[in-house]
């Protein structure tokens, strides 16, 4: 194992440690060894192929405030994007965006695609990811950024920050990933993440700054246990226009939550919205065999909302489990549990304590449930409607 202080790497959260710890990353098919302190990463540290980073649960890394920053900067990415990585490890450690920093912010133009993505830890095109045991902290916008991965292993995460800003998805998934297993995520600081604690996002907009370097595409074949914050502001988020989110299970789910519990509203209302409902009658998205087991939220601020669980988007063989409306945390009781619009024929039951609250068919108008329910299944007798992805 490489101990990165034996390179030359200080620690003192003064010295520019960027240099003496990439040149141990530097070739992949090592084994690094980070030691408590406070490293300055003045720029992005880049990953090899079969490269595992061990760092002591007190070594913070951060990204330097005082220098400039641009669309591929981040505190760490793999190198490969193109080609692909393979078999990148990272356990421990806290790896901190720097929020504060004086360099460190979003730009103000949305679309300036020559500005910082804002993203703290970065991966793309990877086969064989495990993050375990990590501290992500006072990230500009995302905590964790991803696409094209397969066969990943995300375990034991933690996010905080000292700032809370808009656009801090914890983890968020872009497209083509598959076949993973994420468990024990956990938010520790009250109000984050302020965005998706979970972002499923098969499809977004790509020409926003925050989005650059990413893809859209399929997201499939993924378990997500054990999911906790006290106050965010959308638990899980699934967006799908035309890339399918498929066979996706959640297992215990424990979380308030100041916007939605789950969003699929297929980012209607976003500030740059994926389509023109006009053009899409029958409905967009193509969200399948998705089961979620044990999930208990509540509306951990007061205020007028929408409903806990919004779907908008095309969904079949969508079930919930066991699904529990805090009555004690919550704060809006009087906001409705599910609402389901712009989903034309869409087969609905809902049941609380084996009777059933809710059997209908969606139709043009929206349907709204103020009740909650233990369980719920969601089906459309078909995908194949303009819009919707058909393969």
């Amino acid at each position: 194992m490489l101990d990165v202080r034996k390179f030359g790497a200080v620690g003192d959260g003064g010295s520019d440690d960027f240099s003496a710890i990439q040149s141990v990353l530097d070739g992949g098919e090592k084994e690094i060894y980070i030691p408590a302190g406070n490293y300055r990463i003045t720029q992005t540290l880049k990953v090899d192929s079969y490269t595992t980073i061990k760092a002591d649960e007190n070594a913070r890394l951060f990204v330097c405030g005082e220098t400039d920053h641009g669309p591929h900067d981040f505190l760490l990415t793999n190198r490969d994007w193109d080609f692909g990585n393979t078999e990148i490890h990272i356990q421990g450690g806290i790896w901190d965006g720097n929020k504060t920093g004086r360099t460190n912010f979003k730009d103000p133009d949305l679309f300036n695609m020559n500005a910082c993505t804002g993203t703290c830890l970065n991966f793309r095109n990877i086969r064989g990811l495990k993050l375990t045991d990590l501290t992500v902290a006072n990230s500009v916008v995302y905590f964790i950024r991803m696409c094209m991965l397969e066969g990943f292993e995300i375990r034991n995460i933690g996010f905080q920050s000292d700032v809370i800003e808009n656009n801090q998805d914890g983890l968020h998934f872009n497209g083509w990933v598959k076949n993973g297993i994420v468990e024990n995520i956990r938010a520790l600081t009250k109000g984050e993440p302020n965005d998706d604690l979970i972002a499923l996002n098969a499809d977004d907009a790509m020409n926003r700054l925050e989005n650059n370097g990413m893809a859209c595409g399929p997201i499939e074949n993924i378990i997500f246990r054990n999911l906790y914050a006290e106050d965010c502001h959308t638990v899980i988020r699934m967006l799908s226009v035309s890339s399918p989110i498929r066979n996706i299970r959640f297992e215990n789910v424990v979380a308030g939550c100041r916007c939605f519990a789950i969003n699929m509203d297929a980012a209607r209302y976003c500030r740059t919205p994926l389509f023109d409902d006009g053009k899409f009658p029958g409905g967009v998205g193509c969200i399948e065999n998705i089961v979620i087991d044990g999930f208990k939220t509540w509306w951990s601020t007061p205020g007028e909302r929408k409903a806990l669980f919004d779907c908008e988007s095309i969904v079949k063989n969508f079930s919930i489990h066991n699904f529990e409306r805090d009555a004690e945390q919550d704060q809006a009781p009087e906001v409705p549990t599910l609402i389901i619009s712009k989903t034309p024929n869409l087969q609905i039951k809902a049941t609380q304590e084996s009777a059933t609250v809710l059997d209908a068919q969606s139709g043009t108008d929206p349907i709204v449930l103020s009740e909650p329910f233990n369980d719920l299944f969601l089906t459309t007798a078909t995908t194949d409607t303009s819009g919707a992805c058909t393969k």
